[in-house]
């Protein structure tokens, strides 16, 4: 067999239950690797066809990831979607999906009083590197020299006629790589509607992609009704557009950027136009007069966000709160109609993700055979007799794979209690980290020191983390003027008590065992926790709405990805609420940081900036009580081969799973009729 390895990097970041329900894993069925993918099972002839189900911790309200920043969203948009390129697991270089072809070129700002020069178009760009304002200014693009002085076509369908000469005197400035175009595939087919019925139906069905589905699925970025704030900053640097034919499309960025790519590539999920598109005459629900507001809602409440209609191998066919249920993807006569059929077609038939909120529930569910794969099995159910018993390892294999992940507690930088730096600092320097470590996952996590993934290069290994020193939170706490001011027995100053909310999701024991481990460590500060369990939708709710004093979270990056959909001023303040800078952070010197980060395009000189922005983050901001690395831990069916991981969010692809015992069923020997 051969393993195919392609996966996209996620750019944009997504929420994930609780730091700590992710602790911890062992190495049984298993072998770490530092880097590429671990193979769990050893391969053998694969069959095609059968079901897996996998456990997923949340239920997501849609699939539509636009508007639904779930990590358990986009893990399923893996199997059923595919956007305009991919990453190779191993390379981390970008390699044609969607897109067959691309190219990226320069951006050279001409003067207002420039004379004309052959080829120039109108852009808007941002008026400097410090002023973010957009506004329109003549441009040619294309291969510039160092100067700009010298632009010659940098892709075939370039708006420039031949090499231009342009006077130094004429250039404002040279933005780098911030033109790019894309050649589409021409036989990419949207799967089936499966909420039209009748005519309806018939309109939708057969449709291709082409340049107006990008265009559109740009554009809905660019409506401020539709709920996407907590993506819309990726594509705020991407003001211009242009369809130049049914396959080719071109978007102009502000201002050279690091992320420009990956936004356009990855992050912006593709939208089928004659279904989410008002505007487009294949569209049932067109109308030629639809407000922007029409069309936001058109997006916002659409059923095709549950049952999504997209270009994956798999097609999302029931959507319950059960469970979200993925069939191949088939033409009229049974066949795959999936584009890269030939190469990454899947080898089962249904993908199940069920939803299972209790771990503990999970773990009964896949001991009964009611799961075929588990990622977040319990460290006394890893080390201890239940996953070594030989009843258990007769069905199952269990492993660990480190993923980029970090776990945290996040405060309200918003609330009076917790706006002084101090507290923060205070609460850190309380909490026995490496006691946590060692006691709740076996010493294998790494202790995090800020927001960058530990793997990447932009990590400083050797920055420290606060140290546990009781006595001495204690003693800043006083010279800040929080003590026991009227004898309750609750620090206190200005008439502000420290009693703090702890928010965790129901049903998650470690996050529970990490609440009460931190009300016993800050207790002797004359800080009182009090932990409160909700359920999913409503912890989310609360969360996005910063209605919260604090709460347990962790992040799944990519080993780099935009900082500022986390940590800018403009989605950190009180009235920016569903957004991801849940701490409320607002701080000019990470603003300017950020902007420092977006536009260096040097990847070593990026690496230094992401150092420096990791330690201000950790030592003068300190808006999360910052967790640990560890790995994550899984049980699977031993019918289930081909397990491979990578260390790209969620570490491993359901389509290269695959049985090899005939008798499961609706198994077979070749990719046919399902």
């Amino acid at each position: 067999m051969t393993s195919l390895l392609l996966r996209p990097l996620p750019v944009a970041l997504a929420l994930l239950l609780s730091s700590a329900g992710l602790a911890l894993a062992g190495g049984n069925g298993v072998t770490e690797a530092s880097s590429g993918p671990v193979t769990a099972v050893q391969d053998e002839t694969p069959l095609f066809g059968g079901r897996v189900i996998v456990h997923i911790p949340s239920m997501p309200e849609n699939m539509c990831y636009p508007i639904e920043n779930s990590g358990v969203t986009r893990r399923m948009q893996y199997e059923c979607h595919e956007t305009l390129l991919l990453k190779d697991w191993n390379t981390t270089l970008w390699v044609p999906s969607v897109a067959r072809a691309w190219h990226i070129e320069d951006m050279v700002v001409l003067k207002d009083d420039a004379p004309e020069v052959p080829g120039e178009v109108e852009v808007r760009v941002y008026r400097s590197q410090e002023d973010r304002e957009l506004v329109p200014r003549r441009a040619v693009y294309g291969k510039a020299n160092e100067a700009g002085t010298e632009v010659s076509p940098g892709s075939p369908m370039s708006d420039l006629p031949e090499e231009v000469s342009i006077p130094a005197s004429s250039i404002d400035r040279v933005e780098r790589g911030c033109v790019f175009t894309f050649k589409l595939r021409d036989d990419v087919k949207w799967q089936e509607s499966r909420v039209y019925e009748g005519e309806d139906l018939a309109k939708t069905r057969g449709q291709m992609v082409d340049a107006e589905d990008v265009r559109f699925s740009w554009d809905i970025y660019n409506n401020p009704a539709v709920k996407c704030d907590e993506k819309r900053f990726n594509f705020e640097a991407i003001p211009g557009c242009k369809v130049l034919d049914k396959h080719t499309i071109r978007f102009f960025g502000a201002s050279q950027s690091a992320f420009a790519l990956d936004a356009l590539a990855d992050s912006m999920t593709l939208m089928a136009s004659h279904i989410y598109n008002l505007s487009d005459p294949d569209c049932p629900d067109y109308s030629a007069s639809a407000t922007m507001a029409a069309q936001a809602e058109h997006i916002n409440v659409n059923d095709h966000n549950k049952l999504w209609v997209g270009v994956g191998p798999y097609q999302v066919t029931t959507h319950d709160q059960q469970y979200v249920e993925a069939q191949r993807f088939v033409d009229e006569a049974g066949k795959p109609a999936y584009f890269d059929a030939a190469n990454r077609p899947g080898y089962v038939d249904t993908i199940r993700w069920r939803y299972i909120p209790d771990d503990q529930a999970a773990m009964v569910a896949i001991e009964n055979e009611e799961l075929d794969f588990f990622a977040r099995v319990k460290p006394e159910d890893y080390f201890g007799p239940r996953t070594n018993s030989d009843e258990f390892k007769k069905n199952f294999n269990k492993g660990y794979f480190y993923l980029g992940q970090y776990g945290f507690v996040c405060w309200n930088m918003h609330d009076p209690k917790l706006s002084d730096i101090v507290v923060r600092k205070a609460i850190a320097h309380s909490f026995d980290s490496q006691g946590y470590l060692a006691n709740q996952y076996k010493g294998l996590g790494r202790q995090i020191t800020g927001p960058v993934p530990f793997d990447s290069d932009g990590y400083p290994k050797d920055a420290p983390a606060l140290a546990y020193d009781p006595d001495l939170a204690l003693e800043m706490l006083e010279d800040a003027g929080w003590y026991d001011h009227d004898g309750n027995g609750i620090a206190d100053k200005d008439g502000v008590e420290l009693e703090i909310e702890f928010l965790y999701p129901s049903g998650n024991d470690a996050s529970k065992i990490l609440g009460r481990t931190l009300q016993d460590s800050v207790k002797p500060l004359g800080i009182k926790i009090n932990l409160a369990s909700l359920e999913w939708a409503t912890f989310l709710q609360r969360m996005k709405q910063r209605e919260f004093d604090s709460v347990n979270l962790a992040w799944i990056p990519p080993l780099e990805s935009d900082p500022e959909q986390l940590w800018h001023s403009k989605l950190g303040k009180a009235d920016a609420l569903n957004t991801s800078n849940n701490a409320g952070v607002v701080d000019p010197e990470v603003d300017r940081l950020i902007v420092a980060i977006q536009r260096e395009v040097d990847r070593d000189k990026r690496m230094e900036l992401w150092k420096t922005f990791h330690q201000y983050i950790y030592n003068e901001v300190q808006p999360y009580l910052f967790g640990y690395n560890v790995p994550i831990k899984f049980a699977a069916s031993k019918r289930i081969h081909g397990i491979e991981h990578s260390p790209i969010d969620p570490g491993y692809m359901i389509r290269e799973w695959y049985f090899t015992d005939p008798s499961v069923p609706g198994t077979r020997p070749a990719l046919t009729k399902m």
